[in-house]
């Protein structure tokens, strides 16, 4: 019988999920969603499950926390979701359910789990394993899942181990101390198995040679070399795409399980490797006859995944989407963990986000895509569809720079968006640079007086009408192209009369910006300077105050 389904509730960030499985799964979010929650509730209840004395429904069973083959925390009464285990019937616990289908019939099996905190120092379970699984989960001698996780290094050298005490450390997840001693264990149990590593290999990176050998008369340390084209090495110098890969499939074949559980395996892979990964595991798999489940925040990975492959997006310890099309585009606009994405007109969005950066609960909310003007700004129907596309699972913010639109304009605009669902917002001035331009700013930034402050302003004004003028007819022909191709539009003379009323007096932020860091001395005007001033909060206030009324909607 082959694991097809299971089944996660209260374990660290999980409140409960359901996952079918494929024989690829990966597993994709923010930080914090609840990946990694759920490959270690699964290994864990398969240790716990094999290690018991019992696993009944009426009855627990305590295996103590110095044998366990695994625990994600010393402190494990804290792997309760939102309240700590206890030692109770009643108690906060977590459980795990394993389903299993029988190919032939297609008849479903059950393995239930649930786990405490013990009255002694370590873990009670209880649950029920019917008898046709007892063969594949209560095994003394199989381990049914093998946790692998992120692979940094390994130390230089090794002394021989003991077969039960790689196996410990290995199903901890400590391979990276102890990867030599598995590589000998595989060699001693079966010559073969070297060889069916550096195959799987070479189908992502082409050919290797793994040696392994340690005389017992004569040798110390294990003896382990790589061989990478002409060139061999000892296997701590091998890379480290290299180790993880060694590691991966050292596991599958050492514990021989029913579930690999791989925990963001992309880490220390080049994109180019992370692309052939997927389809490298799904032949392990249907070789092996076991299922993978995987965490990742790779694009790559899920691109070139196999079809067939089980993508799944968690957010907040539950499942947002199995549309693998929503996933891909989630991740392409580094949206994970957000709950809106601002589309910019501009390239650099190094202003937009120093703004944002004063409202810590908005900047960790939203993502950011920058533009190449306002022309390739998303219209309205493409601002809709994107967000349906996303499963309108994120908001979509547009900035757009007011430059020397009329209030009239900017609500004709504002209104064909909000028509399609969609937040469009222009800046009070200009455009997001006239925020770190105005008087109140520079009085602040420059320690010095409104009154000089102003006169910064006043003295670009006087020397540089004609530029800052011939920008702004400039400007003006643009928007009677875009807005009244028909004609109808004010004329130039009278919105730049109204424009005087306003702090630049029509004049670009931009503009503005680069006189002021030409003309204040000593360069204490600059965007590196600015970037790193505090801002108190109550710069571009109406920035906020959109994207509070976007969030809360």
């Amino acid at each position: 019988m082959q694991l097809s389904k299971l089944r996660v509730e209260t374990f660290k960030r999980v409140e409960e999920i359901e996952i079918d499985l494929a024989d690829v799964n990966v597993l994709v979010g923010a930080n914090g969603s609840g990946k990694s929650s759920i490959i270690q509730a699964v290994h864990l209840a398969c240790c716990l499950i094999r290690q018991a004395e019992r696993v009944d429904a009426n009855k627990t069973a305590t295996v103590g926390v110095d044998e366990l083959d695994y625990l994600p925390t010393d402190d494990y009464k804290t792997l309760g979701h939102g309240a700590n285990w206890g030692n109770k019937e009643q108690s906060p616990c977590s459980r795990v359910t394993l389903t299993f289908e029988d190919p032939e019939n297609g008849n479903n099996k059950e393995a239930k789990c649930t786990l405490r905190s013990a009255r002694n120092a370590g873990i009670s379970i209880s649950g029920n394993v019917p008898p046709e699984l007892t063969a594949t989960l209560r095994s003394k001698t199989r381990f049914f899942s093998a946790y692998i996780p992120g692979i940094s290094g390994i130390p230089n050298k090794e002394e021989k181990k003991s077969k039960k005490s790689i196996l410990k450390a290995c199903s901890f997840g400590d391979s990276n101390i102890i990867l030599r001693n598995a590589l000998l264990l595989l060699q001693n149990i079966d010559p073969n198995n070297i060889t069916t590593i550096e195959r799987w290999i070479e189908e992502i990176l082409g050919p290797i040679r793994i040696l392994v050998s340690h005389n017992e008369d004569k040798d110390l340390w294990i003896k382990c070399e790589v061989t990478i084209g002409n060139n061999t090495k000892p296997i701590e110098l091998a890379g480290t795409g290299f180790l993880q890969l060694i590691q991966i499939f050292c596991y599958v074949l050492l514990f021989r399980p029913g579930v690999v559980l791989i925990d963001e395996p992309d880490i220390h892979l080049h994109p180019n490797v992370q692309e052939k990964l997927a389809g490298a595991l799904s032949l392990v798999a249907r070789e092996q006859g076991l299922k993978v489940i995987l965490t990742t925040h790779s694009p790559f990975i899920i691109r070139s995944a196999p079809a067939g492959t089980n993508v799944c997006w968690l957010q907040d310890g539950k499942s947002a989407s199995n549309d693998r099309t929503i996933v891909e585009l989630a991740l392409g606009w580094g949206a994970f963990g957000k709950k809106a994405i601002i589309i910019s007109e501009d390239q650099n969005t190094t202003f937009l986000r120093k703004l944002i950066a004063q409202w810590k609960d908005i900047d960790r909310s939203v993502a950011f895509y920058p533009g190449t003007g306002y022309k390739s700004l998303a219209t309205p129907s493409q601002a809709k569809e994107l967000s349906e596309s996303l499963g309108n699972k994120f908001k979509i913010f547009i900035h757009r720079d007011r430059d020397s639109l009329t209030d009239e304009e900017v609500e004709r605009i504002t209104r064909s968006y909000e028509a399609e669902g969609i937040s469009i917002w222009f800046p009070k001035e200009s455009d997001l640079e006239a925020y770190f331009c105005s008087p109140e700013f520079l009085q602040a930034f420059l320690g010095c007086t409104q009154e000089e402050a102003t006169e910064h302003l006043s003295t670009i004004s006087r020397r540089f009408p004609q530029p800052i003028r011939d920008q702004f007819d400039k400007q003006r022909a643009a928007h009677n192209q875009e807005l009244h191709a028909q004609g109808g539009s004010p004329t130039n003379d009278d919105v730049w009369q109204e424009f005087q009323q306003r702090t630049l007096k029509g004049a670009k932020g931009k503009y503005i910006f680069k006189k002021l860091k030409d003309n204040i001395p000593r360069g204490t005007y600059t965007e590196a300077k600015i970037q790193a001033y505090n801002l108190n909060g109550d710069i571009a206030v109406d920035l906020r105050m959109a994207l509070e009324r976007l969030l809360q909607a």
